[in-house]
């Protein structure tokens, strides 16, 4: 079988096209959280305006246990605790299928990945692909697991890897962590 050839160039391209259109389809049928209507428009108004080239996708997990433990993320590269993911492989079938893909290589963990997403964010900052900051828009959905809390092996990418009580989170959170533990939490209440 052939690999990188203009074929596959061409296919592989077709497939981020059709992710980015999916994320907008998606993002138009669910309905924004409580308090975060804003962030969900910015996000319509981002992908409607056509704005993807050079932008980067992200899907973002966060893992709620049956007893109300979460899981969080000590990312080498930035040193604050915050969510699992990355960005979508051009072969990913969904965002929720590619935030668990995500959750299994970062984690060693499968999980129940809703395909509802909780919340959504547009901000810029240098990856690991660029060496200057990009456009990402981050979908971010939750995850859930049965108590007790399943073990835990963290790939070469994170520092930290932990199941935390929601009242007592670590330091330092990065910037929408706390708020993604309660939009988390709370559809892990719904589900129940």
């Amino acid at each position: 079988m052939r690999n990188g050839g203009p074929v596959d160039t061409i296919v592989s391209m077709r497939r981020t096209a059709n992710q980015w259109d999916a994320t907008a389809a998606l993002l138009a049928v669910t309905t924004a959280p409580a308090g975060r209507e804003a962030a969900w428009a910015n996000a319509l108004a981002f992908l409607d305006a056509g704005h993807r080239d050079g932008a980067h996708l992200v899907a973002s997990v966060l893992v709620v246990e049956t007893s109300g433990l979460v899981l969080l993320a000590r990312h080498r590269r930035y040193g604050r605790w915050g969510p699992l993911g990355g960005h979508l492989d051009s072969d990913d079938a969904s965002l929720s299928s590619a935030a668990a893909r995500e959750l299994l290589e970062e984690a060693a963990l499968t999980a129940h990945v809703h395909p509802a997403p909780i919340d959504v964010g547009i901000s810029s900052y240098r990856c690991r692909t660029a060496t200057e900051p990009l456009l990402h828009l981050d979908v971010l959905f939750a995850a859930f697991v049965a108590a007790p809390a399943p073990a835990l092996v963290a790939n070469d990418e994170l520092t930290g890897l932990e199941w935390f009580a929601t009242h007592d989170l670590p330091a330092p959170l990065t910037s929408v962590t706390a708020a993604l533990v309660g939009l988390a939490t709370a559809a892990a209440t719904l589900r129940r």
